[in-house]
């Protein structure tokens, strides 16, 4: 069995005083350096992040797509993450609701392979 995990805040890095000798300047330095070393290897979109990833989403030529999102709320945002194929991809605002955006292929000769992540906020 595996211990839950914890979501903590991360260890306060101190001011140096202006007169802050050259070995305090090192130290703080590297302990900032590790700090945000372990943090960049840590965050994911995914997981540290309000949104939705929808992987793998098929776009015909001069078509639309509505794609379910379970956020619960209209997104703000979407951000695409992956695409294979040419095509130009906009929102269809008017159509965004609670549980689903709607997004177009504007290209008329080629579909499209998204993947896309839906930020609530």
């Amino acid at each position: 069995m595996t211990a839950p995990v914890t979501y903590r805040s991360d260890l306060d890095f101190p001011q140096l005083e202006d007169n802050a000798s050259l070995e305090d300047v090192i130290r703080a330095y590297n302990r900032l350096a590790k700090g945000v070393n372990f943090s960049n290897k840590r965050i994911s979109i995914q997981s540290n992040f309000d949104g939705y990833i929808a992987k793998d989403v098929e776009i015909a030529a001069n078509s639309s797509v509505i794609i379910q999102h379970f956020l619960g709320v209209i997104p703000k945002w979407r951000i695409i993450l992956r695409q294979t194929g040419n095509g130009v991809i906009t929102d269809i605002p008017e159509e965004w609701t609670d549980r689903a955006i709607s997004l177009k292929n504007n290209s008329t000769t080629d579909s499209v392979k998204i993947s896309v992540f839906i930020a609530r906020e």
